[in-house]
């Protein structure tokens, strides 16, 4: 089969690229030229910047399977050009891969299309975004909703929570506690009793994987553990994982406008379609 990932050399990207099996033949692009790129034989890199082109589903070699993780200017959510200027581009993109043959694409949305709701969010609480990006965000996933009426594809719109794990290019929290257990390293600051949902980089990479080679019309769809989990305890986590003592001083929750103190998915629309994966191997 041939997978296309939109966005290979980024968080997500960079981490289902190896755990595609190598039986699958892998179009992977990217824009930073700087950034590492996984050498294997059956992945295929290509420069793509959606600004500055078309026709890109014969640029992409006609996959069978798009996995578009791609997105500009993150993590800064409050620019105006995520609507103004990512928005048009990301459209005009997806428009020419449905219209032009794809039939199966997963996105990656996010969690921040809720808004400032708080306690356990499903797939039916309605969108709320507050910020540039997530109003970009939720107005691309409406506009793929449309496509989806008028041309044959089916679609995917993975809504993914909190990711944490080793990030490469990023001073994530993870990152952070970790150089804060080194010998040498500083006392970090944490919002201890702020509740979140988190999944290790590796559970979602295994997640979208298994979601996008099922090629159903499944639409929205939380990407979470389903559990609420405060940062002290996720502190706790990483380092119970990681066998490590690091320095932190825990600290009082402060209100943000981008998101509310306390939110959780709900994720059983996910264990729905995991189980589905898992009776498809064993047929």
């Amino acid at each position: 089969m041939k997978i296309a990932i939109i966005g290979a050399t980024g968080f997500l990207g960079s981490n289902i690229l190896k755990l595609i099996p190598k039986k699958h033949k892998i179009i992977a692009t990217y824009v930073n030229k700087e950034k590492k790129r996984l050498k294997k034989k059956n992945i295929k890199w290509k420069f793509l910047d959606i600004h500055k082109r078309d026709k890109f589903y014969n640029y992409l070699n006609k996959p069978e399977i798009i996995i578009h993780l791609g997105w500009s200017n993150l993590p800064n959510y409050k620019l105006k050009s995520h609507l103004q200027k990512e928005l048009p581009s990301q459209k005009k993109f997806i428009h020419d891969l449905v219209s032009s043959g794809l039939k199966n694409i997963f996105i990656a949305g996010t969690c921040f299309e809720y808004g400032y709701q708080e306690g356990k969010l499903s797939e039916k609480n309605f969108d709320k975004p507050n910020n540039y990006y997530s109003k970009a965000k939720c107005e691309l996933k409406n506009y793929v909703i449309k496509l989806n009426k008028k041309f044959e594809f089916k679609f995917i719109w993975g809504r993914i929570f909190y990711i944490y794990g080793k990030h490469n290019s990023r001073d994530t929290l993870f990152n952070q506690i970790i150089k804060s257990s080194k010998k040498n390293g500083n006392k970090i600051n944490v919002t201890g009793n702020l509740i979140r949902d988190y999944l290790h980089i590796k559970e979602i990479s295994k997640i979208i994987i298994q979601l996008s080679f099922l090629k159903k019309n499944i639409g929205l769809i939380n990407i979470c553990s389903g559990e609420a989990l405060s940062l002290k305890n996720l502190v706790k986590k990483i380092a119970n994982e990681n066998k490590i003592k690091p320095k932190i001083n825990f600290k009082k929750t402060k209100n943000n406008n981008i998101e509310p103190n306390k939110f959780w998915g709900c994720n059983k629309k996910l264990k729905f379609y995991l189980k589905k994966n898992n009776e498809k191997i064993k047929k």
